[in-house]
């Protein structure tokens, strides 16, 4: 039984499937990706909303003053839009979290049961669903539901959900623990500033008959609103000695706040620098892309990676020892950066080389090194991640075409490139065949224009004229068979096809 190819099917939906692809690859990485650039920025946003809404709460346990009407009501209706919010954030986080329809078209093939498919493609959800902080967020917004309202416990959970949003959170501790010496230098002086003429002030404005400064409390509360350059005037100095002791302190004040300002400041800016890529370490990241190296291919397959919105749907990480101004392409904000040495093992560890399921490595030249010693640590490169992750792809780029069947048979890589060769072949082909180039690269460069086909998801098929007669009713061309890793073009009509067989199709765009 024949039936009409899915990839045909897709082709027709493409556009308005590809709208809602990128609604949903954005929100998941605004929402759950720890790559994502906006989720820093979210998180923050998210926390002040839970404890802002939180308040309220916290007022009826602890707080026994009556509310001004006006603020209760306030209070009521914020809380109210918070709920709604929460609710929102876990519908589309459930959403994200995985693609049913894909996972359940995925196993339908391979079980051929609604009902497994089914299971099968609602597992992702149901697991993510049971995690820890899904729980909270599950719990915390049952009070959109009216008999949950009167459970005081249901709505004080939500102050929970903060944990949920420990990203920023960590990003700001971590911030602060990197400069925490410094800092806390800065700090400690400030304080023995404030203190020490405050007291001082004290004791000479007590003498003085000063009836503002009647404890140390309120000497140290001047010291303080004085040291902001705040003023309130509600109690002031009217001895020489603390009016110039109020100078003093506003004068080393200045110093201190700007110092500690400028630090903090500066150690926000390192670690913002870190979550863009500088020294980055990204132990969580699983099913990834890792570039290794960089070279006038990878500008290429970077630039190319960025137009089609690949960037968007995994995370990919480039790990060179070029600096990002030398790279001549404008990294995107959804490609993570690392400048290192990829040859040792501690720098793929850092970029979880283990868990990714594809690596590049390119041919980096560096100074000094001959084009020999550029592949050798190509090999020893492979050789690593191969013992690292014997599952992932990886695809090498080689200088010279003699060590590419070494890569190929020895290292087992999964595709080798050899640099200059295809470009050479392509220029000697159009001067043979002139206009040869713009039909490889519109080949090439229009985004699905050739698909690879398993031959028994079209049917069962004897022979490839048959193959071809069924595809031109969908206006396709197939171009070529591959079969067992061979690729054949062009075979004759008489070739035998079998199900295990892919096809390469030519899909026409009119």
């Amino acid at each position: 039984m024949r039936k009409v190819p899915s990839f045909l099917k897709e082709n027709l939906r493409r556009k308005a499937l590809s709208r809602v692809k990128r609604v949903k690859i954005w929100l998941y990485n605004l929402l759950e990706s720890d790559t994502g650039p906006y989720r820093l920025l979210y998180d923050i946003f998210a926390l002040f909303i839970v404890v802002t809404s939180s308040i309220p709460v916290i007022i009826e346990l602890w707080i026994k003053f009556p509310l001004p009407p006006d603020l209760h009501k306030f209070f009521n209706v914020y809380e109210e839009i918070a709920l709604y919010y929460f609710v929102i954030e876990y519908l589309l986080r459930l959403w994200v979290i995985s693609d049913f329809s894909d996972d359940f078209k995925e196993a339908l093939g391979e079980t051929g049961s609604i009902l497994k498919a089914t299971l099968r493609a609602i597992k992702p959800k149901l697991q993510w669903m049971v995690k820890p902080y899904s729980v909270i967020d599950l719990l915390a917004i049952l009070p959109v539901l009216r008999p949950f309202r009167t459970l005081r416990l249901l709505r004080l959970l939500r102050i929970l959900k903060i944990f949920r949003y420990t990203y920023a959170l960590r990003s700001l501790v971590m911030a602060v623990k990197e400069e925490a010496p410094i800092i806390s230098f800065i700090l400690i002086t400030l304080v023995l500033w404030i203190v020490t003429i405050s007291v001082v002030v004290y004791i000479y404005e007590y003498n003085a008959g000063n009836s503002a400064f009647h404890s140390v409390f309120e000497a140290l509360y001047w010291g303080i609103v004085t040291i902001s350059t705040v003023g309130y005037g509600d109690i002031t100095p009217v001895t020489r000695e603390g009016k110039f002791l109020a100078s003093l302190l506003i004068s080393g004040g200045i110093v201190l706040v700007s110092a500690l300002t400028a630090t903090f400041s500066a150690t926000l800016i390192n670690r913002m620098n870190i979550l863009k890529g500088e020294g980055l370490k990204l132990n969580n990241l699983k099913d990834h892309l890792v570039i290794c190296g960089w070279s006038e291919s990878g500008e290429e397959l970077v630039e190319e990676i960025i137009s089609k919105g690949l960037d968007k749907e995994k995370p990919i990480v480039l790990v060179t020892e070029y600096d990002r101004e030398e790279l001549g392409v404008e990294l995107s904000k959804y490609i993570l950066y690392k400048k290192g040495d990829f040859t040792k093992e501690e720098v793929l560890l850092d970029v979880s080389v283990p868990k990714a399921s594809e690596v590049i490595i390119l041919g980096e030249r560096i100074k000094a090194l001959s084009d020999r010693n550029v592949d050798a640590r190509t090999a020893l490169t492979a050789m690593l991640v191969k013992t690292m992750n014997p599952r992932a792809k990886i695809y090498t780029e080689v200088l010279h075409d003699e060590n590419a069947e070494v890569f190929e048979k020895r290292l087992g890589v999964d595709a080798v490139f050899i640099y200059g060769k295809v470009i050479g072949r392509l220029l000697f082909s159009s001067i043979v065949t002139p206009g040869v180039e713009k039909l490889i690269e519109t080949l090439l460069l229009k985004e699905g224009l050739v698909k690879k086909v398993k031959v028994g998801e079209l049917g069962s098929f004897e022979k490839f004229s048959e193959l071809i007669s069924y595809l031109r009713e969908y206006s396709c061309l197939p171009i070529a068979v591959e079969r067992e890793g061979e690729v054949i073009v062009n075979p004759p009509d008489t070739f035998k096809v079998s199900k295990e067989d892919y096809v390469f199709v030519v899909i026409s765009k009119s």
